[in-house]
């Protein structure tokens, strides 16, 4: 990065990394504004908003953002970017199965020896949040007595499985079908109610405020919306 490039930094959650590592680039090669990155799961991001100095933009997840976190947000600026829905990925050689019910879901995880998921420890809660669902919808106890939980988020998750082990995840689809060696099967039943919406927002201690409200525009637009589509993300609203 060139020290005399402007820069603005950018707080990023792990789950829009995907867009937000292909998004950036092409705005350097747009504005001529290097961008400067931060990824973490939620746990971290909200520790780094709260935390105020440090970033001119904020793309985390929704439920990150609690009270400390908000006020260090730009309310003038903050919009839903993006939603990402919940998927499950399958490793390499497995054949793919609908699942687009719950009893096809809860079949399919019933025929897999172990399944993926993400590690409260990660700082991320999305792992509990399934297991919760599951159990809500009668089939926890099959998925819990598969459940393998990894230190990472799902991104890694699904790195696991693409090295053969476990034999599946659950997780946000964009860091299901960004992964190599990874088969989507596709999304999770709506019953189980879950999903992730990311928030943008300048930051009320920006030291590149303007430059940041252009990334935020920039988030809006044609090129952004079709690399949030092909990593697996929802445009917002």
């Amino acid at each position: 990065m060139n020290p005399e490039q402007p820069t603005i930094h950018v707080i990023c959650a792990g789950g829009y990394r995907a867009a937000m590592e292909k998004i950036a680039p092409l705005f350097t090669q747009t504005t001529g504004v290097a961008v400067q990155l931060t990824f973490g799961a939620p746990a971290r991001t909200r520790e780094l908003v709260s935390a105020g100095t440090g970033f001119d933009v904020a793309v985390v997840t929704l439920g990150s953002i609690d009270e400390a976190a908000s006020a260090q947000l730009d309310s003038d600026t903050r919009f839903i970017v993006a939603k990402s829905p919940v998927g499950m990925g399958l490793r390499a050689g497995l054949p793919p199965r609908a699942i687009d019910t719950v009893e096809a879901f809860a079949d399919l995880i019933r025929a897999l020896p172990s399944v993926g998921l993400s590690d409260p420890k990660a700082g991320t809660n999305l792992g509990n949040d399934i297991l919760a669902a599951a159990t809500r919808l009668g089939f926890g106890a099959d998925l819990q007595s598969r459940a393998h939980f990894i230190d990472g988020p799902g991104s890694v998750v699904s790195a696991a499985v693409a090295k053969g082990h476990p034999d599946a995840v659950i997780t946000l689809v964009s860091e299901i079908i960004t992964v190599d060696g990874v088969t989507f099967t596709g999304l999770i039943p709506e019953a189980m109610g879950l999903g992730t919406p990311f928030v943008a927002a300048a930051g009320k201690q920006a030291q590149a405020p303007e430059r940041g409200r252009d990334l935020l525009t920039w988030l809006r637009g044609t090129t952004a919306l079709a690399i949030m589509q092909e990593t697996g993300l929802v445009a917002g609203p």
